[in-house]
């Protein structure tokens, strides 16, 4: 499931519950729709949470490295989470 699938849900849930006025003896279309709307609202938490663990930044640092009479370019990636606030 993704953002697409919540917001569909939410969308249907939001028409059966305040647009469609047909109430058959069987079912509540209002509280279908609700229960849509919840799922829907569910589904695009848990997938923005996801979604924010998943956001990094990384900062490359480049450094010059001779070995054996040849200069060479190594990398380091240092990865943290952005929500962390940077230290003073």
């Amino acid at each position: 499931m993704s953002i697409g699938a919540g917001i569909f849900l939410i969308a249907f849930g939001a028409i059966l519950a305040f647009a469609v006025r047909a109430n058959p003896d069987w079912l509540s279309l209002d509280v279908v729709g609700w229960v849509f709307m919840l799922t829907g609202a569910t589904i695009l938490a848990i997938t923005l949470t996801l979604w924010n663990k998943r956001r990094r930044a990384a900062s490359i640092s480049e450094r010059q490295v001779i070995e054996n009479g040849r200069q060479t370019t190594a990398e380091r990636r240092v990865y943290r989470e952005t929500d962390v606030p940077p230290e003073v």
